[in-house]
Parts: C-alpha cells; structure tokens; sequence
C-alpha cells in the first residue's frame, strides 16, 4: 500500500481536533524530578519560598500553619496544608522584575492543566484555582479563575466589567484595588479577574486571550509581564487558623503556543478543516508508520542528542491515536526512549512542553 506522510502542521491540525491532547493530560500522572518544599510558621506569620525546577519557576507560601508541596520537572505539583489563614502553591513561567516582557509580544501563553484533588474541607471559606500571575508598568495582580473547589463561587472580587467568552466558556470580568505587600513591596495597586461561570477540573486556558479580553474592557495591563503560573490557593475568613486540605494538579505546563493549534475544550478546527482523507494517513493496523527508505520522507528527523534534564512526553500514532507517555531521563536519547518502550522504528507524534513534532525513530 502506498502511504503518503502527512506534513507536520497537517498532522497537528488533525490530532488537535481528535481531541486527542485532552483525552491524554487529563489522565497524566506526576512524573520526572520531584522537589518538595515543606515549613510550618506561627499564627500570624507568614513564609514563602521560591526556586526553579526544570523550565519552571515555583512558588509556596502560607500565612500561619505549616504547609507541603511536591514541585515536579514536569510542571505538576501537589500540595498539602494545615491550620493555615491563607495558602498558595503555583508553578509556571517566570519573567522576572521589570522583565520589559509585554503581555501581547511575549507570545500565544496558553496552560494545559488537570487538577486530581481539590478537598472538601469545610474550614476552607474561599478558594482559588486556575492562572496567576503579576504585571507592573502598572502593577497589577491578575487571575484566571476555573474552579473553587470546597468553597463557593466567589462574588466579593469587585466590580463587574462584563461577560466574554473564552475557549468556548463564559467568563465574567470583575476588577478591584488593593493595598498590601506585592512584588514592589507594600503598596496600593489594581487586580484583575477572569470567574469562569461554570467550575472545571481539566481543560486548557488561553491566557493571552484574557488579556485581549480585558484591554478590550478599557482595563489597564501593565506592559512588564511578571509571571504566569497555574495556582492553587485556599484560605480561611476570619482567618482563625483553620484551613486545611490538599491541591492535586498531576498536569500543568505553561507554555508559548507560538503557532500551534490550541488542545484541549476549545474548538480548534471545524471537520472540514482536516486536510487529511482517509487515504492519507496510514491505516489503524500500521499507523506507525515505517520510516521511507528515501529521502522524501516529511517526517521531520529524531535528534539523537542526550535529553540534558527529565523529561515526559506524551506520545501518539500519525493518525492521533494515543500510545501512552515516555519518560526520557537526562542522559537518555528520545530517540532510544522511544525504541525502548514501543520496541519499533518508525514515525511518531510527541508533545512536550505545549510542543508537537512528527519524529522519525530508527533502530
């Protein structure tokens, strides 16, 4: 049978709107190097700790109480925390103080996330879950917010600028002002929020079209992006020392799409946008696909270069189907990680890192 190889961006178009990437991430488990973060304060006090791990930045803090997170190369964590006024643990991309980096130039920012655990605990009297993040030039502390776990759907966040609808979900806008510690030290500044009007455990969030959104509103934004990092955060009002539970994510990335299709609940294509018939693609029974024995083959090259720090890729068959995850340790090849776990050379689709790439594996 005479197989034709589709293009990459072909194959992502089509993968995308399988549905595949959902299906996949959120039933993904922690994986790669783990760092814990662990300290208990006093009532009152409070501590926090930051680091990176792998491509990632990380972040917990607590007021009162003590607290635990496990921070993982693959940009998941899980989180613990007891008898504590107000808690937070987030991983994602960091860009720094006065980073110069603005918000609608720095990139499509997009988060693919699945969150296993937000407890049931009564003493939790609000909470949060979703995007974060801090802008300066003006400072601004922002929210992207899809779930609130035990608490209600909160309606103390400010004054309402409207509804939009954002990865096929509507979300309403509210602004606020603060006064109290920042990224700047204590001082006077705006916060913006974006409520989903429906809760969600797994999707994927376009976080630049929030922005759009709220420029769109006649909101400021300021022109230095600081951060944005999937969240998980819980307190207690009055704060009396209380809140206790755990936040689970076992998947998030955030990433710089650049120009891939979206993943996840969002419409990415219609059906007549898949470019590929059905004979284009390999049938089921061979949809990994041996490598051509010419040089005309599309697929694009395996690197061999050693893996220089863990890494978890999901893997699927030309036609989207998904073959599971690879872990690839540093040191080890994608190329011999591949060989070791499906036991066969030939071209397959990985995703890391918000990433897809058609590779070629030989033996």
């Amino acid at each position: 049978m005479n197989v034709r190889i589709l293009g990459a961006s072909a194959l992502c178009v089509a993968f995308a709107a399988s549905g595949a990437f959902a299906q996949d991430f959120c039933n993904a488990s922690h994986s790669g190097t783990k760092k814990t973060v662990s300290f208990s304060v006093g009532a009152g006090s409070d501590k926090g700790e930051t680091g990176n791990i792998g491509d990632y930045h990380y972040e917990q803090w607590t007021k009162s109480g003590s607290a635990t997170t496990d921070f993982y190369t693959d940009g998941s964590f899980s989180c613990t925390f007891t008898n504590t006024d107000d808690f937070l643990c987030r991983e994602g991309l960091f860009y720094g103080q006065n980073s110069g980096k603005d918000p609608f130039t720095v990139g499509n920012l997009v988060a693919d996330y699945s969150m296993k655990t937000f407890t049931n605990d009564k003493s939790i009297s609000y909470a949060y879950a979703g995007i974060y993040g801090w802008m300066q030039n003006p400072l601004i502390e922002w929210y992207i917010v899809d779930n609130w776990g035990p608490a209600s759907r909160p309606n103390w966040l400010g004054t309402s600028k409207g509804k939009v609808t954002i990865d096929g979900a509507e979300y309403e806008i509210f602004t606020a002002s603060a006064n109290r510690a920042t990224i700047e030290g204590y001082k006077a500044f705006d916060q913006i929020y974006s409520l989903r009007s429906k809760a969600r455990t797994c999707g994927t969030i376009s976080i630049t079209e929030h922005f759009k959104a709220w420029k769109n509103k006649g909101i400021a934004i300021g022109k230095s992006l600081y951060e944005a990092k999937i969240l998980g955060e819980a307190g207690q009002y009055p704060e009396q020392q209380g809140a206790s539970g755990k936040i689970d994510f076992n998947y998030a990335k955030v990433y710089v799409q650049n120009d891939l299709p979206k993943s996840s609940s969002s419409v990415v294509a219609s059906s007549s946008a898949v470019a590929p018939s059905s004979s284009s693609v390999a049938p089921a029974s061979s949809a990994v696909v041996p490598p051509a024995s010419s040089s005309s083959t599309i697929a694009l090259p395996m690197v061999a270069r050693m893996a220089t720090q863990d890494r978890n890729m999901m893997v699927f068959d030309v036609l989207g189907n998904s073959l599971g995850q690879v872990f690839v340790p540093a040191g080890t090849s994608v190329n011999s990680a591949l060989l070791a776990k499906y036991g066969k050379a030939g071209v397959y689709m990985v995703k890391y890192g918000g990433k897809v790439q058609t590779l070629t594996v030989t033996k």
